[in-house]
This record gives structure tokens, sequence and C-alpha cells, in this order.
């Protein structure tokens, strides 16, 4: 038979249930695939400094006239020149009550921590790429300006190559690297026939590849990244444009005084409830041989157009 008892079920005592979940938690758009983008600049590290100074050195005067035997030849003066870099502080903090990660089963506070480390690492990448979408060598497919771009002027294999042979030209030497926005790879990759993406499906040491490598053409190891900016409506109409990059040895060089790591602080207040979970760095990027960076601005077929 039914019981007639006052039952203090679930419903009855509703408020003092707790929410219990999943240890496993997801960080929207997280992107944890391209780490890696800082390690391909031209690197200097000082405990104490205000600038940092990249030394260019020009090239020597090519000779093809014969020395004279009974004559000492005239030297030729050297010539430099610097690209400043001055570090700048950066970073990102959160604060969590005491109160939320008792109820959250201490899982506020693992929460702040992956926040920050994820913040951290597309912060330092996406200050390298926007240095470097402010580069000054550009190619505009098949337009001469990037306001005239339509969704048809994708990024080919001819621009890939044409990107090469400047880069070479300058005696620019490689390794040579593309940094690329998903949309723009997958119309190179769409490209058939014998000029199309040759993707390379094994590396000699894959644990020494650059996160999201996703192959080599044209002699670029080529690196996807969402953090590549959608410049939204820059081309024909309602046309986004892309800037891929396209470079070699010295192009990027980074100063830093204190490599971006992870910070803890608190509490500070009266009751001790407060933290702040967080990442702080000294750094900066800047381009260095600019002969050695090349921006190809296009649109993508997939883009929003």
């Amino acid at each position: 038979m039914a019981f007639t008892t006052n039952m203090s079920g679930t419903t009855q005592l509703g408020d003092r249930l707790m929410t219990i979940y999943d240890n496993e938690f997801l960080i929207s758009a997280e992107n944890t695939l391209t780490q890696g983008l800082p390690s391909l600049a031209t690197f200097k590290n000082q405990v104490d400094g205000k600038d940092w100074k990249f030394t260019i050195y020009s090239k020597l005067t090519k000779q093809t006239s014969a020395l004279t035997e009974d004559t000492d030849p005239t030297s030729e003066a050297m010539a430099d020149s610097a690209v400043t870099i001055t570090p700048a502080e950066y970073g990102n903090t959160t604060t969590r009550t005491k109160l939320v990660d008792l109820q959250s089963g201490g899982m506020a506070s693992v929460a702040a921590v992956r926040l920050a480390g994820v913040n951290m690492r597309e912060s330092v990448e996406y200050k390298q790429i926007l240095i470097g979408e402010a580069g000054t060598n550009e190619l505009i497919v098949n337009q001469s300006a990037e306001t005239s771009l339509t969704s048809s002027d994708t990024l080919t294999a001819a621009y890939v190559k044409q990107a090469m042979a400047n880069l070479r030209t300058s005696g620019i030497p490689g390794p040579y690297y593309a940094v690329v926005h998903p949309h723009v790879i997958y119309d190179l990759q769409a490209q058939t026939g014998t000029q199309g993406w040759t993707e390379v499906s094994n590396y000699a040491n894959p644990q020494s590849v650059i996160n999201n490598e996703i192959g080599t053409f044209g002699g670029f190891h080529f690196i996807e990244s969402p953090l590549v900016t959608i410049n939204t409506d820059a081309g024909a109409t309602t046309t986004d444009t892309y800037h891929s990059q396209f470079f070699g040895a010295n192009a990027f060089g980074m100063a830093q005084s204190l490599e971006p790591g992870g910070v803890a602080t608190g509490p500070f207040d009266k009751l001790n409830r407060f933290v702040n979970i967080g990442w702080y760095g000294v750094y900066e990027f800047g381009l260095v041989d600019t002969n050695a960076h090349w921006i190809v601005t296009s649109a993508s077929s997939i883009g929003s157009n």
C-alpha cells in the first residue's frame, strides 16, 4: 500500500541539494592547437633593461674586378642598423570567491587556472600575429588593392611560390613558415592539379613539429591558426579579407624581460575570501628584418562574404 507519511524528499528539501558537475569541463572556443608560434621569433632575453636592439648588418658590395698585384685594396666600411623593441607588461586575471569554490567542489579554482593558461597562450600568439599583420611587404591576390578583393580571389599555389621567390631574392635563409587562417588554407588545399597542395604525412621527428603545423607546400611549413585576423568587409562589397604571413629567418624579434607565466595572489581581503588567478609577463614582438617577411592578402570562398 502507499505510504501516507509526510515524506522529506528532493521536492521538499530542494534548496539543500548540491549540483555536482563532471570533473571534465569545456572552455568555450578554446584554442589549444597553435602553441609554439612565438618560438619562431629571433629571441633575446635580458634580466634588466628598457629597450632591446636587434642589429642588422648590410652586406658588403659584391666584387667582380680582379685585385691589382701591387696595390692594397680599399677597405669597405661596414654599415648597420638597429630595430628597437621595448618590452611591455601584459596579463589578465580573474578573481574567484571562497563561496563559489566551496559550492563548486573546488572546480571554480581549477577552471580559473585553465582559463588563465589558455588566455596566456592565445594572447602571446595573437600579439605576434598582429605585429606581423602590420608588415609592409604585400602581395594582393589578383587585384591592385585589398578593397577590390572578391570571394573568388583566394590564395593559390602561384602566390605561395611568389612569396618564396621574394624571400630568396633577398637572400633570406630558411626555415620558411606560413601562418594562415583555416578559411585560407581551405582554398589552397582545394586547388587541384599538379600545382595543388602536397600534404606531408610523416616527419622525421614528429615531436619537434610546431603545434598545428599541417604540412609543407612551396617550401613553407604551414601553420594554421584561427587567431589570424578576419578583416570584416575589407574587400569589395561585403567580402572579408585575410593577411597570410610568409617569412624566413630573423623576420620576428621577441624582447622579453619576464617570461609569461601563471600568477596566483591574495587573499588580501579581511576575511580571506578572494583569490586572484591569472597570468603576467613582460615582453614584446617586432619585425626585425622586413625583407624576411611578406603578407599575401586574399579573400576566402568560405568566409563571410
